[in-house]
């Protein structure tokens, strides 16, 4: 504020405009949607978008013809950029496939099963000859997708929402393809006697190097990682309820156990990762307890479902100009050397964590994140903030993500039966 006083000035005028910016925030980050619009909100932000490409191309250029499906498709937009934002250029037009799965979960939520469909043909779409899916890809006629970007929690978010759609339906459209992306998963889990990471899937392959200016394709990501665990876990039991007779149930009992076996800590928490040297102990919202306690739900197991709520609680939690919310990971963090994200509010991880706590009984817990997500949300017209304050990985950019499961806690906290994450049912 140097120099900023003008003569005869009680209050510098940079400083007394400040004030009031500051408090024109703080008087709208503290005055929440109500659940009905924070709803309303919620699915105008989610409304999905034509993909109308038949091409895509990759990394290196090369142009590849998309799958044919049988009916119209569409995606959504992952980010809200503004074109000044530096973002723009990456995250303008991008569509990430964990976001379309969460997507296409959110449309069957509402049974409007021909938005929920469209997002579907998309996602077999882009189903490679391997059986696998990539990262993301462009809402352009000529789209750019990261095909050999892969990694196994998004190949299983794929599958899943797919799966689950047949499932709620009743219909048999996208089951084969959600065998298919679960097989390949299943074949990569590792077998060797005595590793540590028996029994679990792997992470995927191919990497971005350089800030981006260079893939490379021939990275083996053979580390497992929890979070995709619990995605792999989800798919397997929702094939199992559309195949009683399959063997998909017998793959999620034999995956769970792995879990278990590898992960769990005496502290009362998942780890986030294992390699071949061991666990990685990294305290990861995700696998701690927003999922992870999700997973331990689903299973009935409720003790230590809130044994892990419990650390979040004491290891994540942040509070950000009068909100409450969960960091997405606590201490040094060695993908983000440098970065202390322990005072960033995890939207997506927030709301997870919110529905948890509503599937273990705690409502009134529940409610107040619901409270504060939404006032987060209220600031953007209708999309949830991915983060806040914005870290680098981190943007504080109205995201898909968050807004969805934002979305997931109001409508179970309206009385909505549970669908992400949830015990599968049998087919209706």
């Amino acid at each position: 504020m140097r120099n900023a006083r003008a003569p005869g000035d009680g209050l510098p005028r940079a400083l007394h405009r400040t004030c009031l910016l500051v408090a024109a925030l703080t008087a709208c980050i503290h005055s929440p949607l109500d659940r009905v619009r924070s709803l309303e909100a919620a699915r105008a932000f989610m409304t999905p978008q034509p993909f109308p490409a038949e091409t895509v191309y990759d990394a290196d250029g090369r142009h590849f013809p998309l799958r044919s499906t049988r009916a119209t498709r569409s995606a959504v937009l992952s980010f809200r950029v503004p074109e000044e934002h530096p973002l723009w250029p990456y995250l303008g037009r991008r569509s990430f496939v964990y976001d379309d799965a969460l997507a296409l979960i959110a449309q069957v939520a509402q049974q409007h099963h021909p938005e929920a469909r469209a997002i579907g043909e998309t996602l077999a779409a882009l189903v490679t000859p391997q059986g696998d899916i990539g990262f993301s890809f462009e809402l352009n006629d000529q789209a750019f997708y990261d095909r050999d970007y892969v990694r196994a929690g998004v190949v299983a978010w794929a599958a899943y929402a797919l799966a689950l759609y047949d499932l709620e339906t009743g219909e048999d459209r996208f089951r084969t393809v959600a065998r298919r992306l679960a097989d390949t998963l299943l074949a990569s889990r590792v077998t060797t006697p005595g590793d540590p990471r028996a029994g679990l899937i792997p992470a995927g392959r191919g990497r971005w190097q350089m800030q981006f200016r260079r893939f490379d394709r021939s990275f083996v990501a053979d580390y497992c990682v929890m979070e995709h665990q619990f995605d792999g876990w989800f798919l397997l039991r929702t094939l199992a309820a559309l195949d009683p007779t399959s063997h998909y149930g017998v793959d999620a009992d034999r995956l769970a156990a792995s879990i278990d076996a590898a992960l769990w800590l005496p502290e009362g928490r998942y780890g986030a990762a294992v390699t071949r040297d061991g666990v990685v102990r990294t305290p990861a919202l995700d696998a701690a307890g927003a999922w992870g306690a999700l997973f331990l739900a689903a299973r009935g197991e409720t003790v230590r479902a809130n044994r892990a709520i419990a650390y979040v609680r004491a290891t994540f939690s942040t509070h950000i100009e009068g909100l409450d919310g969960f960091a997405p990971y606590a201490g040094p963090v060695p993908d983000h050397p440098g970065i202390d994200l322990s005072h960033t509010l995890s939207g997506e991880g927030t709301a997870a964590v919110g529905v948890a706590l509503l599937r273990l009984g705690r409502r009134l817990e529940a409610e107040r994140i619901a409270q504060d997500l939404s006032a987060l949300q209220h600031r953007q017209s209708g999309g949830l903030l991915y983060a806040y304050p914005a870290e680098e990985e981190f943007p504080d950019l109205p995201a898909m993500a968050s807004t969805a499961w934002l979305f997931f806690l109001q409508m179970e906290l309206e009385g909505h039966p549970p669908t992400v994450f949830a015990p599968p049912q049998r087919p209706r």
